[in-house]
């Protein structure tokens, strides 16, 4: 069978990094099953280099089964993205946030005088699940934002933060957006660089309700073919991922995306998994010692699920640590164990290695609540492969 991509529309031939069937990373439960799976392959599109999954999941399987799951997004550089925002549209007036993490920055924009906006979430979710991420990417469409206008009229800012990246049809997103932006008005799109993590090997980063993984040139192309003209490309850079951000203004004409050729960073990222893979297995089968209790993870978000589930190694998890009383007694997706909190950690003396799942900018907090195991010897590890500590380090 033949995919076509969802940027450029072109066949793509090539092979994908195949992971198999993993469990979807929201699904947290009060016993040790993971009900919902889905195959996890991704593509890089030979014509336009855009990554992203072949198959993108129905939104009733990523809908979430607990109530609490939430996630963040980078707000350090929503100051100067203001700043460049207001310097391209000085007389804007009226602004529109179409998603979950908009507040932000609708808060400072306020904060400048301008009035502001927010889509409400009207979908219904599946019985028994709660409306999030695949629901908010759902009303990116002709039709609802289309009545939106109808009764709010148009706006010189729209804004759509972190959730591009999860449409399935991401053209069809942005074009429907045009509804809402005034004749001179722009559109923000914000989504996170997926560069760093390709060219770190690091495969955690990898999530079902992430459709497509933008880099420059693609987020760039994303914007001519939904008939926008770039007027900002802004780069702001993260520890693991850089947030890009496209300000872009409406025009009739578009134009598809150059061809390309397969790129070298895909292809090494794909090629580079099964070995490592391996390594790490081993590293960490070593680690957990012969009754799988000597290694613990903490900071249990999708990250360390896809970790531990695309890497092979939830199963010699011995304690998945996380002091979010929401998470506490469940378990995480392919886990064998129940999240626990760091005093439980604290207390286990058969704990040689921990790993961690959490931003470097609190790692270092982590590192003063878990002093007592340094102390005492437990060697501690990143996840993230681009971070001098990480696990992968160990494999090289």
């Amino acid at each position: 069978m033949i995919w076509s991509c969802r940027l450029c529309g072109s066949g793509i031939h090539s092979p994908a990094l195949a992971l198999g069937p993993l469990p979807i990373c929201n699904d947290f439960n009060r016993k040790a099953v993971s009900d919902r799976r889905h195959d996890l392959d991704i593509v890089e599109c030979e014509t336009c280099q855009l990554v992203q999954l072949r198959d993108a999941p129905s939104p009733s399987l990523l809908s979430p089964a607990v109530p609490w799951i939430r996630y963040r997004e980078p707000e350090g550089h929503l100051d100067a993205l203001v700043t460049s925002l207001l310097a391209l549209r000085p007389h804007a007036r009226r602004v529109v946030g179409t998603g979950p993490f908009e507040q932000p920055l609708l808060s400072r924009l306020a904060a400048q005088g301008l009035q502001t906006h927010s889509v409400s979430l009207d979908t219904a979710a599946p019985a028994g699940r709660y409306p999030y991420l695949e629901s908010w990417q759902a009303t990116l469409n002709d039709a609802h934002l289309a009545a939106l206008s109808a009764q709010h009229g148009t706006f010189d800012i729209v804004s759509c933060r972190y959730i591009v990246e999860h449409s399935p049809t991401p053209i069809l997103a942005l074009k429907a957006l045009k509804k809402l932006i005034s004749p001179d008005g722009l559109l923000l799109v914000e989504v996170p660089d997926s560069s760093k993590f390709l060219a770190a090997c690091d495969y955690c980063f990898l999530w079902e309700e992430h459709s497509c993984y933008f880099v420059e040139d693609t987020l760039r192309e994303l914007a001519h073919v939904s008939g926008y003209h770039v007027l900002a490309l802004l780069r702001y850079p993260g520890a693991l991922e850089d947030a890009l951000v496209a300000v872009l203004a409406p025009r009739r004409e578009s134009s598809g995306p150059p061809a390309r050729g397969s790129s070298e960073l895909f292809q090494i990222y794909r090629d580079s998994f099964s070995a490592q893979r391996g390594r790490l297995q081993a590293r960490l089968r070593a680690a957990a010692g012969p009754e799988r209790d000597g290694l613990a993870l903490f900071g249990i978000g999708h990250h360390a699920i896809m970790f531990a589930n695309a890497c092979g190694v939830a199963d010699m998890i011995a304690l998945a640590v996380d002091d979010d009383a929401d998470k506490a007694g469940f378990f995480p997706p392919g886990f064998r164990v129940p999240v626990v909190g760091s005093a439980r950690l604290l207390a286990d003396e058969r704990i040689t290695t921990c790993l961690f799942a959490v931003a470097p900018h609190i790692e270092g907090k982590v590192r003063d609540k878990l002093a007592p195991l340094a102390a005492r010897g437990v060697a501690f590890r990143s996840i993230y492969a681009a971070l001098d500590n990480a696990i992968s380090k160990d494999l090289a």
